[in-house]
């Protein structure tokens, strides 16, 4: 059977439900790539006002990005993903190596070092480092998979690389992604069946952390005030948070319709990268946001899905991983803007303008593609 053939039924039918859930994944991350490309207009539209001499300079770097973006799902998908166990070790060796560069040389802004400027462009080692713990550990624990019972073998060698990412991410600083690097760890390790007494020790270090990290700094304390009170803190810490909110009210439920809008319009900072939600849910109304969150849903359940129907334990941790990755980096970011959660500075999986993250998540998306084109 070539690699490309469907598992056959006894009947010697074709299998359809691989074909249908590739389908279902290819379907919703074009359909999201493209839905970003008509939100990042609509929300760069105000900042290219003021840029009379390049009023697009914003949505042409962007679609740039998404042609990279493309260009870069389309070899992940196209290399069969057993290949990527091989390059585990080089992929984690240059993710350390860019994260410690950029607390070197990286670019400040806003009081962090989260860009290496390369010419005209702008890499984020965060974002590579996402992939590259998901690549690492599944590698990892696919090599020692009749070891999971031995925390010596397993648990010491992956807190320890979990570790090292977590703390140079956390020394930029950048606490949202740092736990969502650790929730992507202890979710592969759950995955690989490491057992609970393990791996409850392991979340429950991540629960007491992450609050206490949060008030560690004087800002995350100020985000935290802005979050449990944003009308109280609204002229101040609560501010992005309130008026979000204020925008997501005006869209109702059909939304003032695509480029008419008001939060973009300096309202609401950072619209087209962290909180491009809002221009969702005041352009598009909450039926438009529940029709992104759907296709969201799609590519986290389906990516779970084919974890499960995954050929082998490495490809089962990577889809996995990308994942349990979506997921939460979704959660985090629609929680910030609908103020369920604090503010963090995540980016929109697919949406939001940025040219690491898109190319990094496409990435991600071709490899999960890949697994699940191969599963049976």
């Amino acid at each position: 059977m070539s690699k490309l053939d469907l598992p056959s039924t006894p009947s010697g039918r074709p299998h359809s439900g691989p074909s249908v859930r590739y389908a279902a994944l290819l379907s919703a991350v074009f359909l999201l790539l493209l839905t970003g490309v008509v939100l990042v207009l609509s929300a760069t539209s105000a900042t290219g006002v003021d840029s009379s001499d390049r009023p697009l300079q914003y949505f042409t770097r962007h679609l740039w990005s998404v042609g990279i973006a493309v260009a870069v799902l389309l070899v992940t998908l196209g290399v069969d993903y057993r290949h990527w166990r091989r390059m585990a070790l080089p992929l984690a060796a240059a993710s350390v190596s860019l994260l410690v560069i950029v607390l070197a040389v990286g670019r400040r802004t806003g009081g962090a070092r989260r860009w290496i400027e390369i010419g005209q462009f702008s890499v984020q080692p965060s974002e590579i480092a996402k992939l590259a713990l998901i690549v690492a550990l599944a590698a990892f624990l696919d090599a020692r998979k009749d070891q999971i019972e031995r925390p010596d073998r397993i648990l010491r060698p992956a807190m320890l690389l979990l570790t090292a990412g977590c703390s140079l991410v956390l020394l930029q600083p950048d606490l949202g992604t740092t736990l969502i690097l650790a929730g992507i760890g202890v979710g592969m390790l759950f995955v690989a069946g490491l057992p609970g007494r393990d791996l409850g020790k392991i979340a429950a270090m991540v629960v007491v952390a992450a609050p206490l990290l949060a008030y560690a700094a004087p800002y995350r304390r100020a985000r935290l005030a802005g979050f449990l009170d944003p009308i109280s803190e609204r002229a101040s810490s609560g501010y992005q948070t309130f008026q979000s909110l204020v925008g997501l009210a005006q869209g109702g439920l059909r939304g003032t319709g695509l480029g008419a809008g008001q939060a973009k319009w300096g309202w609401v900072p950072n619209a087209p990268t962290d909180f491009i939600f809002v221009i969702v849910g005041e352009e598009m109304g909450l039926l438009g946001a529940l029709g992104l969150l759907t296709l969201l849903g799609v590519v986290g359940i389906g990516g779970l899905r084919t974890s499960q129907k995954a050929p082998d334990l490495f490809g089962s941790l990577l889809a996995a991983g990308i994942a349990i990755w979506f997921v939460l980096q979704t959660l985090v970011n629609v929680g910030g803007v609908v103020g369920l959660l604090p503010v963090t500075g995540v980016t929109l999986p697919f949406l939001s303008f940025g040219g690491s993250s898109l190319v990094v998540t496409a990435a991600a998306a071709g490899l999960l593609l890949n697994v699940t084109r191969r599963s049976g």
